[in-house]
């Protein structure tokens, strides 16, 4: 079986967390991967889109002074990278093993990012890394799921048991609405065939998510109503983010491949199923 570097990082990752698990949510495109060994998907025809980053969330409510993840991730060749102008820069942990792949870390933002002085505060110093701070991932970081990296998914762990927390699939989908208008065109036609092929995964479970929902979100609340909006108005009109999101899954080798019209018609189904109005 060939090499899969993404299968191969996330081994590595489960190993370097699971002095203190508690603390870490994979998110992003790696947990997209992930989805596929959740209790609730079911098989799919299609691959999982590739990613070269693995995005994980931190919580920072909890007290991680006694855990370093960057000394955990050196152990197994990983060395840091600083990029950016923030103080501090952004730190990004680069594979010596395994070219052009990488970790990166990101915490709950709260408010606009800034002190009262107008001083942004876009990075945070955390568990012996730099974490970016986002909006809306404190909902990544509610009720996640546990997956056991096993043999038989493509996951080369040997007689050891690993695994890695990642964020629910109503919450992943909950951020990816929320934050979408903020990404560029490139992005928001990836994020939308996250979207979409997660709706795919979880077809048959799509009113478990909507009652998970209920339970991170409390229902007519301003961020609830929010995402039932952006539910409403994705997929109502094949626009050029649905032919740039379908244009993306036209290059890949998929066994099927949507139209504009169905997967808009997707988006719209399966989303008004999980965040009804």
């Amino acid at each position: 079986m060939p090499l899969d570097p993404e299968a191969e990082l996330l081994v590595v990752l489960a190993r370097a967390v699971s002095p203190a698990p508690e603390l870490f949510v994979v998110i992003g495109g790696a947990a997209h991967k992930l989805f596929r060994s959740a209790a609730l998907a079911q098989p799919v025809d299609f691959p999982a889109l590739r990613t070269f980053d693995t995005d994980v969330a931190i919580d920072a409510s909890l007290k991680a002074d006694s855990f370093r993840v960057d000394e955990q991730l050196s152990k197994f060749g990983f060395h840091e990278k600083q990029f950016g102008g923030t103080t501090p820069p952004v730190t990004r942990h680069e594979s010596r093993s395994l070219p052009n792949h990488y970790i990166e870390f990101v915490t709950h933002r709260t408010g606009s990012g800034e002190t009262r002085l107008g001083v942004g505060r876009s990075t945070k110093q955390i568990a012996g890394t730099v974490a970016q701070r986002l909006p809306h991932v404190d909902l990544l970081l509610q009720f996640p799921w546990t997956i056991e990296l096993r043999p038989s998914d493509g996951y080369d762990v040997g007689d050891d048991r690993l695994s890695l927390r990642i964020a629910n699939a109503a919450s992943y989908l909950a951020q990816k609405l929320l934050v979408l208008e903020r990404r560029d065109e490139r992005m928001r036609a990836k994020d939308l065939v996250y979207v979409h092929d997660a709706l795919m995964i979880f077809a048959a479970a799509l009113d478990q998510l909507a009652e998970l929902w209920r339970r991170i979100e409390p229902p007519g609340s301003k961020r609830a109503r929010k995402v039932a909006r952006l539910a409403r108005e994705h997929g109502k009109a094949i626009d050029d983010d649905v032919r740039r999101a379908v244009d993306l899954l036209e290059a890949l080798e998929r066994p099927t491949r949507p139209t504009p019209t169905s997967f808009a018609a997707a988006l719209s189904a399966g989303l008004r199923r999980v965040f009804p109005s």
